[in-house]
Parts: C-alpha cells; sequence; structure tokens
C-alpha cells in the first residue's frame, strides 16, 4: 500500500455529478434504475456491461454514480494501492444513516485500528469456542423446526443466527426472549435501507427504521452500562467495553453502541442469505440433497466439533457455490476520493462506484457452465475460484474483506 497522507476533507464532499463522460443511463425521474436493481441486479448488470461496457453511468435512488464490473478493476479497487478508494463514503447513503460508524463505513488507519480491536473475535481459538457454544441454540431450534413439520426457513434460520451472533459477540446467553423483538427491529432497519420516501413519518418503512434504530441504541446503552459496571467475558462487546485509546482513555459510548448494532446485523443477515439460498438449492435437487446427507452421516451423528467441520470438504463446497451464485452482500460501494481513470475513462474525485459482486462470480471466462449449481467446481481437480484472484469474492477483498 502507498504510503500517502490522506487529506480528510474528502468526507465532506458532495458526490460528484459531472459524469456525462461515460455512456450509461439516467432510468426514471427520481428512482433511476432502482426497481430495475431490485428486480434483477445481475440481469441490470448484465446489460449494462453488454450495451456500454464494463463502466457505465447509472443512478439509484437518486444518487449518480458509475457501475463498475471486471475482475481486473474489481481488484484494483479493492486492493486499493494508491488509497484512491473510501468506503466509508460508497456505503454512506445506503448504510450510513441506519449503521453510522460500523467497521465496513472506516477508512484507512480508523479501520486499521477498530478492526484490531475486533481481531482476538476471529482467532481459531475463537471459532472454536463459538462452535460449542452454538451447538445447544442449533439443536434447540431444529428440534423446533421438526415438531413444527412445515417452516419458512429464512425466517427460522434468520432468528437462529441472531441468537448466536448475540451468545458469541455479545456474550448473551439467556438471548431466547429478546430475539424475536430484535429480529424485527432489523427487518424495520433493512427495509428503511430501500426506502424510496426517506423522511421520517408516524408511518411508513423509513419512520419504521429510524425508531427501530433508536430502540436498539437505547438496548445497547443498557449492556454497556451493565458490562462497565460488572464485567464481562472474552466477548467482542466486553473487549470493546474494556478497551482504551492511545490516551489510555474508555471507548465512547456511541462508538461502542455503533460497533455492536453493526456486527450483530452483519454476523447474523449475510449468513442468513448464503444459507437459505443453499437450501433454496438442496430443496430442488433430491440427488444432491442425498449426497449431502451421506456426507455429513460419515461424521457420525453427534454434534460435530471445530476438528469435523473443517473436514467437512463437499458441505463447505455447497455453500461456497451458493455464495458464488448469490454472494450475500450483492453490491459492493465505493467513493473515488481524487480524480482517477477506470476502464480508459477519467473518474472525478468523489465518483460513487457501484461493484456487483456476482458479475465476476458469474463470468463464463472463470467458471464452466456458470449459471449452474455445480460445487465440484471448488474441488480438486478443477478448483475454478483460482482462475483469477477476484472471481470468487462473496464478501469482498482487501482491507474490507467481510468488515
Amino acid at each position: 500500500m502507498a504510503n500517502r497522507s490522506i487529506d480528510l476533507s474528502y468526507r465532506d464532499a458532495p458526490d460528484a455529478t459531472a459524469l456525462d463522460n461515460v455512456p450509461g443511463e439516467r432510468g426514471l425521474p427520481v428512482l433511476g434504475s432502482t426497481l430495475a436493481v431490485l428486480r434483477d441486479l445481475h440481469g441490470l448488470a448484465q446489460r449494462h456491461l453488454r450495451e456500454y461496457g464494463p463502466v457505465s453511468r447509472i443512478r439509484l435512488l437518486g444518487q449518480g454514480g458509475l457501475l463498475v464490473s471486471g475482475a481486473d478493476l474489481t481488484q484494483r479497487i479493492f486492493q486499493d494501492p494508491d488509497q484512491c478508494f473510501s468506503a466509508e463514503k460508497g456505503y454512506d447513503k445506503q448504510l450510513g444513516t441506519f449503521y453510522p460508524r460500523g467497521l465496513l463505513l472506516m477508512d484507512f488507519d480508523e479501520h486499521r485500528t477498530n478492526r484490531r480491536l475486533m481481531q482476538g473475535a476471529f482467532k481459531v481459538e475463537a471459532l472454536q469456542r463459538y462452535v460449542e457454544l452454538m451447538q445447544s441454540l442449533v439443536e434447540r431450534h431444529v428440534d423446533e423446526w421438526a415438531r413444527a413439520g412445515r417452516v419458512v426457513f429464512y425466517l427460522r434460520i434468520k432468528q437462529l443466527l441472531l441468537e448466536v451472533g448475540a451468545q458469541c459477540f455479545l456474550g448473551i446467553d439467556d438471548f431466547e426472549r429478546d430475539a424475536a423483538h430484535i429480529n424485527r427491529l432489523f427487518l424495520d432497519l433493512n427495509a428503511g435501507m430501500i426506502s424510496l420516501l426517506r423522511v421520517e413519518l408516524p408511518f411508513g418503512a423509513y419512520g419504521r427504521a429510524k425508531r427501530a434504530r433508536r430502540e436498539l441504541e437505547h438496548w445497547c446503552h443498557t449492556m454497556i452500562a451493565h458490562r462497565r459496571a460488572h464485567g464481562g467475558g472474552d466477548d467482542v462487546l466486553s473487549r470493546l467495553c474494556r478497551a482504551v485509546d492511545e490516551q489510555g482513555r474508555p471507548y465512547d459510548v456511541k462508538a461502542i453502541v455503533d460497533h455492536t448494532i453493526f456486527l450483530l446485523f452483519a454476523a447474523h443477515d449475510t449468513s442468513t442469505s448464503a444459507l437459505s439460498h443453499l437450501a433454496m438449492y438442496l430443496g430442488r435437487d433430491a440427488a444432491l440433497r442425498e449426497r449431502l446427507r451421506a456426507h455429513l452421516a460419515g461424521f457420525g451423528t453427534g454434534s460435530p466439533g471445530h476438528a469435523e467441520l473443517v473436514r467437512m470438504d463437499f458441505a463447505e463446497h455447497c455453500f461456497d457455490e451458493a455464495m458464488r451464485l448469490h454472494p450475500p452482500v450483492p453490491m459492493a460501494m465505493r467513493r473515488t476520493i481524487r480524480a482517477t481513470e477506470l476502464g480508459g475513462y477519467e473518474v472525478p474525485a468523489h465518483t460513487v462506484l457501484h461493484l456487483p459482486l456476482m458479475m465476476n462470480q458469474r463470468d463464463a471466462r472463470w467458471w464452466t457452465e456458470p449459471e449452474r449449481f455445480d460445487p465440484d467446481r471448488f474441488a480438486p481437480p478443477r478448483q475454478e475460484q483460482r482462475r483469477h484472484p477476484m472471481c470468487f469474492h462473496p464478501f469482498g477483498s482487501g482491507a474490507h474483506k467481510c468488515i
């Protein structure tokens, strides 16, 4: 990475709008191409690539910017050797309203400092502990699904993963009684992010989302006060409550609240998407379902430990294939800090970039029959995910890989 001093005035600059040198389209008045993206992002991105090339002009929710496709361009933007692309300002208008100052909405030194606070939560020892912690939760929920006979998988897995995230990352052992309500608050937040009417009113998705955010903040404030008064364990929230800055001062409560809400969102929402899509493909293919069942049965009937999980290669390939076709974060975003060049076009400073991740993950240059669900593409000798460093990146790459 270049050793460059960043002028932080980019944080206050408005989005660039002078993009007429790049081919593309404005879409509908006010909405731009928002409805087309919600309906079929991959279809829209394919059409833009076909008609305009790998870099094209687009408007989403009234925000102008560029749609960028292609593994080489994605690699340059994600790796960002010249520190030219801001994740903070890229996601600001979409995530910033409801997840302000989350780790994904930080750049460079600030991001590295805050990410280090959470690194301990993702080391091997911690992951092994999480496997043990979540076993009883998983067993209880799966037993409930069996007794119910017929369930909506998305809703059930979302609540289970929210409880797992609360236990593993926040150290909450008795979350079951709060889970349904907190889950509802996150659903309201997510609905607010795509609301077309972004005015807080007593009715409507945006107003519900603003009220949900305030309620989550109050919930976090209560937990933080208790942890600081009575101590805590080795979970992320307790670590944040004990952490101090370079001057030895405790971290600001608001910063901990922002990290906590964003981490709980990221910890369960993306996994919910990936597992729901995997369930869809398994439901469609009886042979695949039986093959996966036989693979898992080879590890015994008890709850698997961390050592068994890392050997479940076919299960992992199925999970990766679901994320290849349906990345949990469908579109990554950045904003240029300085004027640069992309795909042969001069791009002004402060230009929003939209990167539809499934474009590289369904690119026929890297993947055989890219629209087909085929877990074996990840196994030796094929290992198609190795054909380009950026042909498989369901959680992004570079400094902001995952978070």
